[in-house]
């Protein structure tokens, strides 16, 4: 009898311990909640760049899992947190342009955020793909804003479809901002997991093309800098959040 209550006893460790075990792998299998406008963005491996130009070499990037805006900031957005609206082309549901990457990098701050780093945004803008657009490799003019229908201006942020991460206009639209200096040889000796970007540099990147780039400036890997201090009506951006 006292072996049939041990044996009975250890049944039932051994049945608490699988139902421990399952919720724990549960839980280490969901992904956070993410705040409001924004998509989780698991972390992974994923190789940078493309092949057939100097300041693109492809190479592999690790990346933490963060919290990235599904969509650039909008004007409404913007103008409730800082109480001003440069925009060019005004529209509540527009992404806000005409921020300088110092403006930029102040929102982000003010709203728990950051502006994300050029891995960030490119691991993002690829939505798992490994094709120049988050689609394929040819550029289908009807996926998003650019020189040939945007009728030389924005658009509401989320009228074109998204990628695999749930993100929209991640080409087209505005280019965005993100944090890293812009350096043309960054690439070749950028760190395997997490690069921040130069220390130091004169342009910071902008990514993504615009409502008046051609489909070859909105590629994922496609790179350009300009003066933080520039304000332009092709200039935007999103934040990421760090999950803690």
């Amino acid at each position: 009898m006292v072996t049939d209550l041990k044996r009975k006893g250890f049944g039932i460790v051994l049945f608490l311990f699988a139902v421990l075990a399952g919720s724990l792998d549960s839980l280490a299998g969901e992904a956070p909640t993410p705040p409001e406008g924004m998509v989780y963005l698991p972390g992974g491996e994923f190789v940078m760049g493309r092949e057939g130009s100097s300041n693109k070499t492809p190479h592999k990037v690790v990346l933490s899992p963060v919290f990235i805006g599904k969509h650039e900031v909008t004007q409404a957005e913007y103008e409730r947190v800082t109480g001003t609206n440069p925009s060019g082309f005004k529209g509540a549901d527009l992404p806000v342009e005409q921020v300088t990457w110092f403006e930029a990098w102040t929102y982000c701050r003010k709203t728990g955020g950051r502006l994300p780093t050029e891995a960030e945004w490119e691991y993002a803008a690829r939505g798992g793909t490994t094709t120049d657009y988050f689609w394929g490799d040819e550029f289908e003019t009807g996926r998003t804003w650019n020189e040939e229908n945007s009728q030389e201006t924005t658009h509401p942020v989320g009228a074109k479809p998204g990628n695999g991460f749930g993100l929209h206009d991640t080409s087209g639209n505005v280019w965005e901002w993100v944090a890293d200096w812009y350096d043309k040889h960054y690439y070749e000796r950028s760190p395997l997991e997490n690069p921040p970007g130069p220390e130091a540099g004169e342009e910071k990147v902008i990514r993504g093309g615009s409502w008046y780039s051609s489909g070859s400036h909105q590629m994922s890997a496609t790179r350009y800098w300009a003066e933080p201090a520039t304000r332009n009506s092709n200039f935007g951006f999103r934040c990421v959040k760090d999950i803690s």
